[in-house]
């Protein structure tokens, strides 16, 4: 799986499927969960939420690692993530 937030990531960010334990996509509440939108570490709202990557809405893909880190990617394309997601980790 491959993101990138520009300003903030200049090229690709790269997770391997294997690296994924767990994905789906959710609805979640920006302000509560991360403290709002943009590159937010879960700090001090809810660290066990993990990092989110978000723009506007409140749909995301949420990644589990292997290493039991969360993130949260923003998505406008709900019916299209859970294509891909139900293609790949199958």
């Amino acid at each position: 799986m491959h993101y990138q937030f520009f300003p903030f990531h200049f090229s690709f960010k790269t997770i391997s499927w294997k690296e994924i334990k767990n994905a789906h996509v959710r609805n979640y509440d920006p302000i509560g969960e991360y403290g709002g939108w943009g590159l937010k570490g879960g700090f001090p709202f809810n660290k066990k939420k993990g990092k989110a990557i978000n723009v506007k809405g409140d749909i995301g893909i949420q990644l589990e690692l292997q290493n039991n880190k969360k993130i949260l990617i923003g998505t406008q394309k709900e019916i299209e993530a859970k294509q891909v997601l139900k293609t790949y980790l199958n």
